[in-house]
């Protein structure tokens, strides 16, 4: 070994860098563990908002009154466009009351997605809903006692209020 001075690495020198590499293998587990964390609060609301929808048609169906089904199956999910002033009473009260849910639904997501629970993909779907219900003359009042985010959100919305009838 010509020329080449070679240093002795002391004891202390090696226990450091094995303590900084267990430092960051801590690091890199925690990082993983958090991330596992979110993907599972993630399914657990995707299956909590499908357990609601599950839970309203099967209210609906095992109801007595089969109104609400025979309302949901003449207009279906679009339910916000239907004018309320061509249902009898009876009918206008189910209409506001599947109304009045869907639109706690679409709050509910834009917590959701607010709390980064909510998949982009998803929240662009969302988004067009809430949209669409904020624009009907009709679904626009049940926003009205959303929290101040979702508030402060449709108030950037288009304000003319439109409808099919």
């Amino acid at each position: 070994m010509h020329g080449v001075i070679m240093k002795k690495v002391s004891l202390d020198t090696w226990i450091q860098l094995l303590g900084m590499v267990g430092v960051l293998g801590g690091l890199v587990f925690v990082a993983i563990e958090l991330r596992q964390s979110q993907t599972i609060a993630i399914a657990g609301q995707i299956q909590a908002r499908n357990q609601a929808l599950l839970d309203f048609d099967l209210d609906v169906l095992s109801s007595e009154n089969l109104l609400p089904a025979l309302l949901l199956e003449e207009y279906g999910t679009a339910s916000n466009q239907v004018d309320p002033s061509s249902l009898d009473p009876e009918m206008r009260a189910i209409l506001t009351r599947i109304n009045s849910w869907r639109v706690q639904s679409l709050i509910n997501s834009f917590q959701q997605y607010e709390l980064g629970l909510l998949p982009d993909d998803v929240w662009e779907q969302v988004e067009r809903r809430i949209q669409s219900w904020y624009a009907s003359c009709f679904t626009r009042r049940f926003f009205n006692g959303a929290y101040p985010s979702v508030l402060r959100y449709v108030s950037d919305l288009p304000s003319e209020c439109v409808s099919s009838w």
